[in-house]
């Protein structure tokens, strides 16, 4: 298994290495010319162009005048895929992250020293703290974001990648990016305060109450906590742990959001929260949340997967097979296993799933797998960027068990 899944990565790694790490967004609509024009200057047209695009099996970006472009989230997916492969393959990071490597093609050093390096390029502009936001302007259910915005998502991930690169360094310059992320939660983002605790908004823009964006920053606020030893992150982090807590369903599933349009439950962002648990009861020993996740982790694989690895969306239906619930499928099975009996062995299924059934010739993902037809366009962030860290993991986490 490990030989096809090493395959695997070698060739979706050359295919993003051939594509310079960008590409096309699910939701990357909004970057056409037409999306400037009168006609889309209000929610229900940017919506319906934005789900246009979206849905249609034949890629219409090219017509609309959609160019490829770099996504901060994509790239520190990537980054931190290639710091998992660095690991692997017993290679050391750049001395700096400012080091310039130029002199060997293709390399994982080479990789890894343009990543970092545009992962910083990619920070918000006008904001003092380091933050990113997606590269095209977004329309959600419950706010409009314009391009760049900084959100709870980007900012997590890239920090993410950062304090990975800090624990195998330890260049303090490298943990002051984390903390200046972390300062971006904590001062820039609006909370709204429930019964048990607080919950972070998806921008400084909304005041929306997303589970999954609260947990992630919670997530980052507890591994921050682990490096600086700031009694204020652990706190933070608990905080918003408890209002999501505090909402999980008697089945163990949590909602979207709060908002009355986020009422729908799906795989991925499931995963993320279930992810971002098991990192809060372990950092900050919260063993009193492990009924929350065993309970939640329970829904996720009952009502998300199939006996032989395919992922579904949502929780009450068979389609779409989407490429981005396969790869987090793999992540939260693997961050399982230790807990969960049943997680390797549902990792392994889900990662041969998504490679026999996703893996076009040339290496990359297709998006999703519907009923009558598949949509093959190729997203950099949506899929590539997420598969690549998915079995970068995987791989990571056999080679420590075949280690022990």
């Amino acid at each position: 298994m490990n030989d096809a899944v090493e395959q695997s990565f070698s060739n979706l790694l050359r295919y993003c290495r051939s594509e310079s790490w960008v590409g096309y967004d699910p939701y990357d609509a909004l970057n056409s010319p037409l999306a400037r024009t009168l006609p889309f200057q209000n929610k229900l047209a940017r919506t319906a162009l934005t789900q246009l695009v979206k849905r249609t099996a034949f890629n219409l970006r090219p017509i609309l005048g959609i160019d490829k472009a770099p996504n901060p989230k994509g790239i520190a997916l990537a980054l931190r895929a290639l710091i998992l492969q660095a690991d692997i393959v017993g290679d050391k990071l750049p001395a700096s992250i400012e080091q310039n490597v130029n002199d060997a093609k293709n390399s994982l050093e080479a990789d890894l020293s343009f990543l970092i390096r545009k992962l910083s390029a990619l920070r918000s502009e006008d904001y003092a703290e380091s933050c990113w936001g997606y590269n095209f302007d977004w329309q959600s259910r419950a706010f409009f974001a314009p391009r760049n915005t900084p959100n709870v998502v980007c900012t997590v991930f890239a920090a993410e990648a950062y304090l990975d690169w800090y624990e195998r360094t330890g260049d303090d310059a490298v943990l002051e990016v984390v903390r200046s992320g972390c300062r971006f939660l904590l001062d820039r983002l609006n909370r709204s305060a429930g019964e048990n605790g607080e919950c972070f908004s998806y921008t400084p823009l909304d005041h929306s109450r997303v589970h999954n964006v609260n947990m992630l920053a919670a997530g980052l606020l507890a591994k921050a906590f682990v490096s600086t030893g700031l009694e204020e992150y652990r706190e933070s982090a608990i905080r918003a742990a408890r209002y999501t807590m505090a909402r999980q369903r008697a089945d163990g599933a949590w909602l979207y959001g709060e908002d009355e349009s986020q009422g729908w439950i799906d795989s991925f962002h499931t995963g993320f929260i279930l992810v971002s648990l098991k990192r809060l009861i372990e950092l900050l020993d919260m063993n009193l949340w492990r009924p929350a996740l065993e309970n939640g982790y329970q829904f996720y694989e009952k009502r998300f997967f199939l006996a032989d690895g395919t992922p579904g969306y949502y929780h009450n239906q068979l389609h779409p097979h989407d490429v981005h619930s396969a790869a987090q499928g793999i992540i939260t099975f693997v961050e399982m296993t230790d807990l969960t009996p049943n997680a390797k062995a549902m990792a392994a299924r889900v990662t041969r799933w998504a490679i026999d059934h996703l893996q076009d010739p040339s290496g990359f993902f297709y998006f999703q797998i519907h009923r009558f037809y598949t949509i093959k366009t190729s997203y950099m962030r949506w899929a590539q960027s997420w598969m690549l860290y998915a079995l970068s993991l995987y791989l990571s986490r056999n080679r420590i068990s075949e280690n022990v």
